[in-house]
C-alpha cells in the first residue's frame, strides 16, 4: 500500500520501550496504541465502561490512517467486551482504506464479516447503528463502477465509486440526525473527501473543499483532533491549493507524534510549495518511528511507510541539489528486501 522537540522527546521514548535491560525505567514510552501520542479524540459508546478509552485510542489511530495498530486496539476491545458492536465497526473501518489504495478481496471479506457482525449484534444507541448501517452500506453496496489510475500523489489507484456515494448518503443522512456531533461530522467530512478522490477527474476540487469547510469549522472546536487536522492536508493536497494546508501541517506532527503517517503528512503540503528542508525532517522523523515500529511488531520486514519517507526524502533533497544526501537514501533503499505491508 501505497501511506523538534516533541519528536526527539517521543523518539527517545519509544526507544527506551524498545530496550530490555533490566535497569532502564520506562515509565512515560508510550505503548502501541496509547492515546497520549495519538491526539485528542472523545468517542463515547454505550460497550463496558473498561473500554471506553481503548476504543477512544482505536478511533484516533484510524483518522492517522495506522490501519494495523488501531485493527489491534479495536480486537482488544472485542475481546474484553465480546458484545460492543462498535468494536466491530471499527475493525472493518480499518479493512477499508477510502484515499488509500482500493481493499483486496480478502480485506473486502474480512471487512465485510466484521460489519456484518456488529449488524447483528444491534447497538445500544441510534448514533451507533446509524455509524454501523452506513458502514454496511459501503460493505454490501453493488459496485458497477470500475476503478481508476491513481487519482493522487502516493496513494494507489482510485477504487470502484459506486460504494464511496453510498456510504457518502449515508453518513449524510446520520450528519443530518446528528448534527453537533464533533465525530459523525469529521467521519461525514472524510467521506465526502473520499467522493472528491474517487473523481479525479473534478478538477475543481468540490469535494474536497466541500469537506475542507467542514473541516475548518470543527478545527475551531478542537485543534488537536488527528482526523480533522489530517484529513485537511488532505483536502489541500493539491498545488493550487497548498497553502491553505500549511497551518494544518505545521501542527499534526505534534499531535499524533508516535504515528509514521502523521510525522510524513506535512510534508505532501511542504513538497507542495518547495519547502524541501521541511520535508526532509519530516520524513526523517517518519521513517525513524517507521523502524521503531518494525522493531517492535515486525523484526523481519521494512515499514511501508518508511519507504514511503524515504521517497519524499530523496526527492526533496535532489530539489535542494544535495545529490549526495540524495544518494545516501537511494542506497538504503535498495536494501529493502520486505516490506509490512507488502508492496506491488
Amino acid at each position: 500500500m501505497v501511506r523538534h522537540s516533541r519528536r526527539i522527546c517521543f523518539l527517545i521514548g519509544l526507544a527506551c520501550s524498545l530496550l530490555t535491560l533490566r535497569d532502564v525505567k520506562c515509565a512515560t514510552a508510550p505503548e502501541p496504541g496509547d492515546l497520549r501520542a495519538a491526539g485528542k479524540v472523545e468517542f463515547p459508546v454505550s460497550c463496558a465502561p473498561a473500554v471506553q478509552s481503548e476504543f477512544a485510542r482505536g478511533v484516533a489511530l484510524l483518522h492517522s490512517f495506522f490501519y494495523e495498530e488501531a485493527r489491534r486496539v479495536f480486537t482488544s476491545v472485542a475481546e474484553r467486551d465480546p458484545k460492543c458492536a462498535m468494536a466491530q465497526w471499527g475493525i472493518a473501518m480499518t479493512w477499508w482504506h477510502p484515499i488509500w489504495t482500493p481493499p483486496t478481496p480478502d480485506e473486502m471479506s474480512a471487512g465485510k464479516a466484521a460489519i456484518e457482525k456488529a449488524m447483528a449484534m444491534n447497538a445500544g444507541t441510534d448514533r451507533e447503528r446509524g455509524f454501523i448501517t452506513a458502514l454496511n452500506v459501503y460493505y454490501n453496496t453493488q459496485d458497477s463502477s470500475t476503478g481508476g489510475s491513481v487519482g493522487q500523489s502516493c496513494h494507489g489507484p482510485v477504487g470502484p465509486r459506486d460504494r464511496v456515494i453510498a456510504y457518502e448518503k449515508a453518513m449524510r443522512e446520520l450528519r443530518d440526525k446528528f448534527p453537533d456531533d464533533f465525530e459523525v461530522q469529521t467521519f461525514y467530512a472524510f467521506a465526502v473527501l473520499a467522493v472528491g478522490y474517487a473523481t479525479p477527474s473534478d478538477t475543481s476540487f468540490s469535494k474536497q473543499l466541500e469537506a475542507a469547510a467542514i473541516l475548518e469549522k470543527l478545527r475551531k472546536q478542537n485543534a488537536n483532533h488527528p482526523g480533522v487536522v489530517h484529513y485537511l492536508i488532505h483536502c489541500y493536497d493539491y498545488p493550487a491549493l497548498a497553502e491553505r494546508g500549511l497551518a494544518a501541517a505545521r501542527t499534526y506532527d505534534s499531535i499524533a507524534p508516535w504515528v509514521p503517517h502523521a510525522l510524513h503528512m506535512p510534508s505532501h503540503i511542504f513538497t507542495r510549495l518547495g519547502m524541501w528542508d521541511e520535508s526532509v525532517a519530516a520524513n526523517r522523523a517518519s521513517a525513524e518511528a517507521s523502524r521503531a515500529y518494525a522493531a517492535m511488531r515486525h523484526r523481519d520486514a521494512t515499514e511501508a511507510e518508511e519507504v514511503h519517507a524515504l521517497d519524499y526524502m530523496a526527492y526533496s533533497y535532489l530539489q535542494n541539489a544535495q545529490d549526495t544526501e540524495a544518494k545516501k537514501i537511494v542506497d538504503l533503499a535498495a536494501k529493502v528486501r520486505k516490506t509490512n505491508p507488502e508492496l506491488e
